[in-house]
């Protein structure tokens, strides 16, 4: 115990500029949002390792599991916001900070059925293309998870023969201008479509074949919260970033048992299937795929998977976060073979806790 507070106290100092330019999103140990700052920045933590007083051993646990790595500088720790310097939380951090408020659905708003509830979901995103006659298409879908970023599969925005115009945010029943819950339900306003400042592939997508399908949305502008659009949470703790559940829910406008695409949105419930018995059905089914720990299955039982259209969306389920259920986004809809309830074939999902670096990297603030 004792060598772990030596090992804190013997720091490097450094100038305020310093730290202002080094600090870091981060998830402290108890699920909350935090900074990556130097040790002597975060008031609590810096307060425990200089006081006379022996910490307890459950402190002395949170203090380790706070460590996090800044470049440049030796002592570093996951400061929740409230606990940060004000002189450093006064410049903003290289990169954005993930919301919150994020995975909530408003209780006694959701649906149990396959078709959802108007604000069921509403961190979904449709994505929508210009083809070559400049119509309009409706393709992939994705996830808002920023007031400025959407989540999505790297091939959703690698289609040449589709340029992606805007996202549509807000959606649920894609013929109604005004969507409600039953005939005296609550509505929900107008949808939101957003145009596109840029799009970010994974540099690795495809690399080898079918590997890190994942890509990123920067949005024109940043999008108002209500409560039909909200963002998903995604899995930013080590637990859950590494964690895989037996079941999940698959949500989006995809192709329905009839082969056309559904204009309500959709969800279903499906089983996780282990990578070596989905790679045997895939094969058995004349498609050669070789897995990775990156990548994982679910679905292929009961006629139930993802089809067309689904590209690019969430796989989730509720999990505790910022000492909340949330919903938390675990995979992206990656590849699939067409059955659309015609065979039990599984589909593979892109995993989201195993890219949480790449994901923050990559967004700017806004």
């Amino acid at each position: 115990m004792k060598k772990i507070i030596l090992v804190l106290i013997g720091l490097s100092h450094y100038t305020l500029l310093g730290v202002c330019a080094q600090s870091e999103p981060c998830t402290t140990p108890v699920g909350h949002p935090g900074l990556c700052v130097p040790v002597q920045y975060c008031r609590n933590i810096y307060g425990i390792i200089q006081s006379k007083k022996r910490p307890s051993e459950g402190i002395l646990n949170y203090i380790r599991k706070s460590v996090c790595r800044l470049a440049g500088v030796s002592k570093s720790v996951c400061c929740q916001l409230t606990e940060v310097d004000k002189a450093v939380t006064s410049m903003p951090p290289n990169k954005p900070v993930l919301p919150m408020n994020c995975g909530t659905t408003t209780a006694d708003r959701v649906a149990y059925g396959l078709q959802t509830g108007v604000f069921e979901y509403p961190w979904m995103a449709l994505l929508r293309f210009r083809d070559f006659n400049q119509d309009l298409v409706d393709g992939c879908g994705g996830t808002l998870i920023h007031e400025r970023y959407v989540l999505t599969a790297a091939h959703c925005l690698h289609d040449r023969k589709l340029i992606l115009d805007h996202v549509r945010l807000g959606e649920h029943n894609k013929i109604t201008d005004i969507d409600c819950e039953g005939e005296d339900g609550d509505c929900a306003g107008p949808v939101q479509d957003v145009r596109v400042e840029t799009t970010i592939i994974h540099p690795m997508y495809n690399n080898p074949k079918f590997r890190n399908d994942i890509g990123l949305i920067r949005l024109e502008r940043n999008v108002i919260f209500d409560d039909q659009i909200k963002p998903i949470c995604l899995p930013i703790t080590k637990e859950f970033s590494s964690i895989l559940h037996s079941k999940y829910i698959l949500t989006g406008w995809g192709t329905t048992e009839n082969n056309s695409l559904s204009n309500v949105l959709l969800k279903a419930y499906l089983p996780r299937i282990e990578n070596e018995q989905c790679e045997h059905i895939m094969k058995s089914n004349s498609l050669e795929v070789e897995l990775s720990e990156h990548q994982f299955c679910a679905g292929g039982r009961d006629l139930k998977d993802s089809c067309r259209g689904d590209s690019g969306g969430p796989l989730g389920t509720v999990g505790l976060l910022h000492n909340e259920p949330r919903f938390i986004q675990f995979g992206i809809v990656s590849i699939g073979v067409n059955s659309c309830g015609l065979k039990n074939i599984p589909s593979i999902y892109t995993r989201v806790g195993l890219y949480m670096d790449w994901i923050i990297e990559n967004m700017k603030p806004s």
